[in-house]
């Protein structure tokens, strides 16, 4: 997952297109497929009975009209909730803001002018949440690269294996229904991404590091036996992008990139030290600055 042979910063769409359709949905995919991304990101978590389902959080009230931990219903019970009428709902209240208030950057901005994200004009109620193999196999069918965090909730919470089998089950389903060849994993858990090389060392993977400066991060990667670190993007600088190129890994700068045109400075700063892609859920957008750096 090097920048491409020309040199081009790699955009991915991260839980799809989320800024135009309810994310971790096949409509979010489907738009991001249509804005030629090249690689969309997204989640996954087991229901009660042991299938994979993607959506980001552990817990289903923010992004659906259920409730509770996702890993408490079955499969039967989640495709029955309604993941896009929130969405609907936020893009409504926006448009309202807008209407009676005019654009207003959000709090904290300090630059002197404020380009306002588009509010798309869709409608998404009854959007259903979609399998892993759902995704796998649109994303081999239209030949789209993919990046499958596993996720781990936080294990002072939970325990350290919440989810006991989830790499083995990941990892059957990309060899049954995806293309191996175009399906990366990442997870902030490193045991999940060294399980994976254990059982199919020819399947991508990146380490995710939260918001710290590291001794030695090339060493991490090479622990995880992992070919990339996905890093906040705060905490990216030029010695670090020399250290994990050197190592021949690969370095994604997250946390820029959500709203691109207000954010243009520091992707373009990460472009300029040699990050080798960044993610958004406007990537038309994202795209359009990253290539104008």
């Amino acid at each position: 997952m090097r920048r491409a042979k020309n040199g081009r910063v790699l955009i991915s769409a991260h839980r799809g297109a989320k800024g135009y359709a309810p994310e971790n949905t096949m409509a979010a995919f489907q738009r991001a497929n249509e804005l030629k991304a090249d690689i969309i990101e997204f989640d996954v978590h087991l229901s009660r009975d042991n299938r994979c389902v993607v959506i980001h959080d552990e817990t289903l009230e923010r992004t659906s009209n259920g409730s509770g931990l996702v890993r408490a219903h079955s499969w039967a019970e989640l495709h029955q909730l309604d993941v896009g009428s929130w969405f609907d709902t936020l893009n409504d209240s926006l448009r309202t803001e807008r209407e009676l208030n005019g654009v207003r950057p959000p709090r904290g901005w300090i630059g002197t002018e404020y380009v306002a994200l588009p509010i798309p004009a869709g409608r998404f109620a009854g959007t259903k949440m979609p399998l892993l193999e759902e995704v796998l196999e649109w994303g081999k069918a239209v030949g789209m690269a993919l990046s499958v965090e596993i996720k781990s909730p936080w294990p002072f919470y939970y325990g350290a294996d919440f989810y006991p089998g989830l790499v083995e089950q990941l990892v059957e389903l990309i060899e049954r229904h995806g293309d191996p060849q175009k399906v990366m994993l990442h997870s902030f858990d490193h045991r999940a991404c060294l399980r994976v090389k254990e059982l199919n060392p020819e399947l991508g993977t990146a380490i995710s590091i939260g918001g710290a400066l590291y001794v030695d991060l090339p060493g991490l990667l090479r622990v995880a036996r992992a070919e990339g670190v996905a890093i906040g993007s705060n905490y990216v600088y030029p010695e670090l992008l020399e250290e994990i190129h050197a190592a021949n890994g690969y370095l994604f700068g997250w946390g820029l990139g959500e709203d691109p045109i207000n954010e243009a400075a520091g992707l373009c700063q990460l472009v300029k030290w040699g990050v080798d892609f960044v993610s958004g859920g406007f990537p038309d957008l994202l795209r359009q600055v990253v290539e104008n750096c």
